[in-house]
């Protein structure tokens, strides 16, 4: 059972549609749920789905508190529910999400309330079972990572070992709860940690700037694709002090975004290293260009490379011991890293070996570039695809001289480093990269942008 929800049966628990829930209705919410779960087999497995993170949270845990293994698909196209549900036949959400799949199932929201079921008086904190999360990774194919409760509350500990919450800061979030960075950070830690949650989901700077003004202590859960949006156009200056922690993960976060976010708003972004697989790993503040951070793990996890550059994890969150990582990186002594690249965006172009990485990061030292990805595009010969992100001045040289004239600036750029066997033969200028709802880039989708033939 956990402590700081007995503490006061009348604490706020969530911030949802701007009014207050408290502990004892959110007890009461889960009790309607297990009414209806009572007749459900313990064992079964349960896909769940909602974009509202108030029923999720019920959902969740009146099924954790069943003893259900709870499926959380990455999103709500019916290609991934219908899927899902063909490997389970329970679901509990949105219904309308799943009226007219093919899958035959039941969903657990229709069911009558049983009368005799053993209701909970105060929350208790689930220890037992599993979640299993879908993650597409670069590849754009769904795989199911399973996840202990046992190790959840571990992760959960370390992140409130870590970060001091002061003065009681509500959460709000850009990410979604249905991925495994939103789970913990913008829902399960605070609650965890005794913290008010604010339930929605803040797609566009005006509505973070809008909850900053209603809250004065803030915690602001997003992602890398966010704070560069953000960072464009701060329109959090304003309330800056209101921020307690700003926190990013899903991908890397651009050097200079970090530090344009951290001279708008006095505070820094604390990235968080890590993946769906293995939890987090480790953290850092980048506020310097000069001196830019290190990684730093977190308490109890080791990180060692090996003679190639592949870093090699031991954590208390992966049972695997030595557990491989697809990332290259540096160990210092003190046991800090900075990351290289990955192993699997290495590749070879008519024997020569190419870091896409690199090459993404010598475009961004462009002053015509904001943002690049490379991709390498299979045919008769492997050649590598670019699609750029301009900046203002780039956009310019664009609107006037056109696209070719700009596709050679940019290869004019990349033969300062690489060799002319290297340099993207394929370009496409975007307003933005294609980020999916994990706030990821599809390669798919990247792929997609060079369907049409130039």
């Amino acid at each position: 059972m956990f402590n700081a929800f007995q503490r006061n049966a009348i604490r706020t628990c969530f911030n949802h549609t701007d009014n207050d829930i408290s502990e004892r209705q959110f007890v009461s919410d889960i009790n309607e749920v297990l009414a209806k779960l009572s007749t459900l087999n313990a064992k079964s497995s349960v896909v769940l789905y909602t974009t509202d993170t108030y029923k999720f949270a019920v959902y969740l845990f009146a099924l954790a508190l069943h003893g259900n293994t709870v499926i959380l698909p990455p999103n709500g196209q019916p290609a991934t529910l219908n899927s899902l549900l063909k490997q389970t036949p329970f679901f509990i959400g949105e219904s309308e999400l799943v009226a007219d799949l093919e899958a035959d199932f039941l969903d657990i929201g229709t069911l009558v309330n049983q009368p005799h079921f053993v209701s909970i008086e105060t929350i208790k904190w689930p220890q037992e079972g599993t979640i299993v999360f879908y993650t597409s990774g670069s590849s754009g194919k769904a795989k199911p990572i399973v996840k202990t409760w046992q190790v959840i509350n571990k992760e959960l500990s370390t992140l409130i070992n870590s970060y001091a919450l002061i003065d009681n800061p509500i959460f709000i979030a850009s990410v979604s709860h249905q991925h495994i960075y939103g789970l913990l950070f913008r829902l399960l830690w605070p609650l965890r940690a005794g913290k008010v949650v604010n339930t929605e989901l803040l797609h566009y700077p005006e509505h973070i700037a809008t909850k900053l003004k209603l809250f004065k202590k803030v915690v602001f859960v997003s992602s890398p694709a966010q704070l560069k949006r953000l960072c464009i156009d701060n329109v959090l200056v304003d309330d800056k002090s209101h921020l307690q922690w700003i926190f990013s993960s899903g991908g890397p976060l651009l050097n200079e975004d970090a530090v344009s976010l951290f001279t708008q708003l006095n505070k820094p972004v604390t990235q968080v290293f890590g993946s769906t697989e293995t939890g987090g790993i480790a953290y850092r503040q980048v506020t310097s260009l000069e001196k830019v951070s290190l990684w730093q793990p977190f308490s109890g996890i080791k990180v060692r490379a090996l003679d190639d550059q592949r870093l090699i994890l031991n954590s208390p969150l992966v049972r695997d011991k030595n557990y491989p990582l697809d990332d290259r990186g540096e160990v210092l002594k003190n046991g800090q890293f900075r990351l290289l690249g990955r192993f699997d965006r290495i590749i070879k172009l008519e024997e020569k070996r190419l870091s896409l990485d690199e090459l993404e990061q010598h475009l961004c030292t462009s002053e015509w570039v904001s943002e690049a990805k490379v991709i390498a595009l299979p045919g008769e010969r492997l050649i590598v695809g670019a699609i750029v992100v301009l900046t203002h001045k780039g956009q310019i040289f664009f609107n006037g001289d056109g696209k070719l004239a700009t596709n050679n600036l940019l290869k004019a750029h990349a033969l300062a480093r690489f060799e002319r066997i290297c340099i993207p033969k394929k370009w496409r200028f975007v307003d933005q990269l294609p980020y999916n709802s994990q706030a990821k880039l599809n390669l798919k989708a990247l792929e997609s942008l060079f369907a049409k033939v130039d």
